[in-house]
């Protein structure tokens, strides 16, 4: 069977330190002023435009399961006019898979509302102004999840945090040294791993980021090893407290052995690790389906991660899982014959597709191992992806595009391969530029459905090129290990 196309890939790094280092010494001390970080940090606010300083609390924490009644009480503030409090309302609102309305009530002139009851669901409560439908205060919960995308609610992506997303913006922090915020960043990402059963430490692929306890037990494994690649590089790279850094250990290694699981011990894909698990199919979404493929974009996530296992928590089966699968990349991966990573294999062969991310990623992959004459290789063809539109230039994620379309993450993936392979990547980053508006990056400069692509902010790409940027600089940014050893 072939292989489903790949377009969104993973790609991290760390600068190799002495362990006894100070956590701050290998970044810059001062983080970087950026309205593209700016951007990504409003990301982890609900989105909602709050119009004054004012309040709305309920009476005590109701937990999501709450579903009896429900009272708190409002003040106001930052209102040139403050309105008659009987005059507003507060909406109540439940977040399953998505936010929901249940119920407005009226403000009493005390200040205070009640609902006779609630729905199950992380609650959410907003003051609004019926008059004019400004949302005059909000209280939400926070889990420290960052919306993957800026897009107006109704959206099937409003309000959702994928892994992918939030440990690429956990990886940016820490390389920016943003160590506060990595704090945050890592308790949300912890809340998309789950607890108990046959998927025990796994990550799941996405979220409500206000309700991350009601996600679909879908788990895809190049999304769970740039999570637990994230987690390990906050162990190494961050200043946790001992309660935070103790909750993150616990979760790391409880992540790494969920990723050791899907590498295959024998068969057609010995030594590769499978796709993960969870599929729609006719009758309803399947958590228990196991994937029978193998992605190329995966397994390079997974050698990264299993290498990073081995430095930080000295894990003996992740340095003897990082080698087997090494030459399994080479192996069951590459084509000798076309000098170019396959798409994926499935248990019937190689899946002979095309993706930028495979040649980019794959390239970043073969350079870390030490085999820089077929990262060479790997990067020869980039070329077939080139595209041009809406002003700026990079890359599509399929060669040859029926219609121009740029990339944002691949672009950037693109020129951090051609820096590693000691290229000038710096004209790639800037002729990317033009996909901005104030320092925004949307996913890619059309959208696509076909493609998977779309072009509203998203923080996939707006993380990739500050990790870029951050490379560029010289600063610790994504993938940064090497591996000594004779070049293929």
């Amino acid at each position: 069977m072939m292989l489903t196309m790949v377009v969104a890939g993973t790609l991290v790094a760390a600068m190799v330190r002495p362990a006894a280092a100070d956590p701050g010494a290998s970044r810059s001390s001062t983080p970087v002023a950026s309205e593209t970080w700016d951007w990504v940090l409003g990301q982890l606010e609900t989105g909602t435009p709050v119009t004054s300083t004012s309040t709305v609390e309920p009476d005590q924490a109701y937990p999501p399961e709450w579903t009896g009644p429900v009272s708190g009480s409002v003040t106001l503030a930052g209102l040139p006019t403050p309105p008659d409090l009987q005059e507003l309302q507060v909406e109540a609102l439940v977040v399953t898979d998505r936010a929901y309305s249940i119920a407005f009530t009226p403000v009493e002139a005390d200040g205070t509302f009640t609902f006779p009851w609630s729905h199950p669901g992380s609650k959410v409560y907003r003051l609004v102004d019926p008059a004019t439908g400004e949302v005059l205060a909000e209280q939400a919960p926070d889990h420290g999840l960052v919306r993957s995308y800026d897009v107006p609610d109704g959206h099937h992506l409003h309000g959702r945090s994928f892994s992918y997303d939030q440990a690429l913006t956990l990886v940016t922090a820490l390389s920016l040294g943003e160590l506060a915020v990595a704090d945050r960043l890592a308790d949300g990402l912890l809340s998309l791993q789950t607890d108990g059963g046959p998927q025990d430490g796994g990550f799941v692929t996405s979220a409500a980021a206000l309700h991350p306890a009601g996600a679909v037990a879908e788990y895809r494994t190049g999304n769970h090893a740039l999570a637990t690649y994230a987690l390990l590089r906050y162990l190494r790279d961050g200043s946790p407290d001992p309660a935070a850094r103790a909750q993150a250990l616990e979760g790391a290694e409880r992540a790494l052995e969920w990723l050791l699981a899907r590498q295959a011990v024998d068969g057609p894909l010995a030594g590769l690790v499978r796709g993960g698990y969870g599929w729609y199919a006719t009758g309803g979404f399947d958590p228990s389906y196991e994937l029978p493929w193998a992605s190329t974009e995966h397994n390079v996530d997974a050698w990264h991660t299993f290498r990073l296992a081995d430095e930080v928590l000295g894990h003996v089966g992740a340095a003897d899982a990082a080698a087997v699968l090494h030459d399994a990349i080479l192996e069951r991966l590459w084509s000798s014959e076309e000098g170019r990573f396959w798409q994926g294999r499935s248990p019937d062969g190689p899946d002979p597709g095309h993706a930028l991310d495979v040649s980019s990623w794959g390239a970043l992959f073969l350079r870390a191992a030490g085999h820089q004459a077929q990262a060479a290789q790997a990067m020869a063809n980039i070329g077939w992806y080139a595209s041009t539109h809406a002003g700026a230039s990079g890359f599509a994620p399929v060669p040859f595009p029926a219609e121009p379309i740029v990339w944002v993450e691949g672009t950037a993936g693109v020129a951090l391969a051609q820096l590693r392979l000691g290229q000038d990547a710096a004209p790639t980053l800037a002729a990317l530029a033009p996909a901005a508006t104030d320092g925004i990056y949307p996913g890619a400069t059309r959208g696509d459905e076909w493609l998977s692509m779309t072009s509203a902010p998203a923080v996939g790409g707006a993380t990739w090129v500050l990790l870029v940027q951050q490379a560029l600089a010289g600063h610790p940014s994504i993938w940064d290990e090497t591996q000594e050893e004779a070049g293929a």
